[in-house]
């Protein structure tokens, strides 16, 4: 870049083309009337065009001046980032944490909620958020798609290089529409039963490590659906059976669009872990990991998704 085009030589431009007049620009800058058009006039003999069309009172910027301004921004912009992010890497805060959540603890306000208060305290981290299933929230991880992993499955990796914790369960209904066969049958309802109905089943999104299946019998038919709201809606419709989380099903329960019935071998709660890259241990992730603890701002986010031992 041509040291002609300096932070103080692109802020004089631009503050007096917003104010359309050289004095008040001198007045803003605390500089000369005479160096702010001195500096104006190097702009344009080195660009060889003519920047502003000046009168006795004001000025006001030329076609090829006003295509300058926006660029001239975009550069003290550009400046003003890269100073700031220089900055916060000393300090130890990340340039950019990815973060994967696993499609059980994934809803637009959860995580709008987490981005809202991740972004308060770190203002200059660009955050980048990605959902997966089951393992697929390992293998995102694993694989170093992703730094923090929000939601890892219980099963744990047995592998090197990752920090976990636990962050509490989900527990899950059996759940199906008030219409159904099954709505009927006495508790608990055997497996017999059970596996003449077809299951809803959010498919695993691992691709590097082995699925997991959710709930499946031996001999049952099972229907494929790509989140776990698709799966309530199946439900819902009586499309087929299955396990829900809690969470999910509560306010379908309420308005009479589920009912909960008792099996023979219920489904145990889904531990969930708090997995981290070993390797990335900025202010972004240690704050991820510290709010996480009981009282903390993300334990409280996420209350109404998680059970507590």
């Amino acid at each position: 870049m041509n040291s002609i085009f300096t932070e103080e030589n692109l802020i004089t431009f631009t503050t007096a083309a917003k104010l359309g007049n050289f004095s008040q620009a001198a007045k803003e800058l605390g500089m000369t009337t005479s160096a702010v058009s001195y500096t104006v006039k190097r702009l344009e003999t080195y660009l060889d065009v003519e920047l502003f069309v000046r009168s006795t009172r004001n000025v006001e910027l030329t076609e090829p001046g006003y295509y300058f301004y926006r660029k001239a921004v975009e550069l003290l912009n550009s400046f003003y980032s890269i100073k700031r992010k220089v900055y916060t890497i000393e300090q130890g805060i990340e340039s950019k944490v990815r973060i994967c959540i696993n499609q059980l603890l994934y809803t637009p306000l959860h995580t709008a909620k987490l981005l809202q208060i991740l972004k308060s305290h770190f203002p200059t981290c660009q955050m980048t958020v990605t959902t997966e299933v089951y393992n697929g929230v390992w293998d995102s991880i694993i694989n170093n798609h992703a730094d923090i992993a929000i939601g890892a499955p219980g099963t744990l990796w047995d592998g090197g290089g990752i920090d976990y914790t636990e962050i509490g369960a989900i527990r899950w209904q059996f759940a199906i529409s008030p219409t159904h066969p099954l709505a009927l049958m006495p508790e608990p309802i055997k497996e017999s039963s059970l596996r003449l109905f077809p299951t809803i089943m959010v498919q695993d999104t691992a691709n590097t490590i082995n699925k997991r299946v959710g709930w499946l019998l031996y001999g049952q038919e099972a229907i494929q659906v790509p989140d776990f709201y698709t799966k309530c809606q199946c439900q819902i419709l009586g499309d087929g059976i299955g396990f829900l989380p809690d969470y999910l099903v509560r306010d379908h329960v309420k308005n009479g669009l589920l009912i909960i019935k008792q099996v023979q071998n219920p489904r145990q709660d889904s531990q969930m872990l708090l997995a981290t890259q070993q390797s990335k241990n900025g202010q972004v992730t240690q704050w991820i990991k510290d709010q996480f603890e009981p009282g903390g701002a993300l334990t409280e986010i996420y209350k109404d998704l998680l059970h507590q031992a």
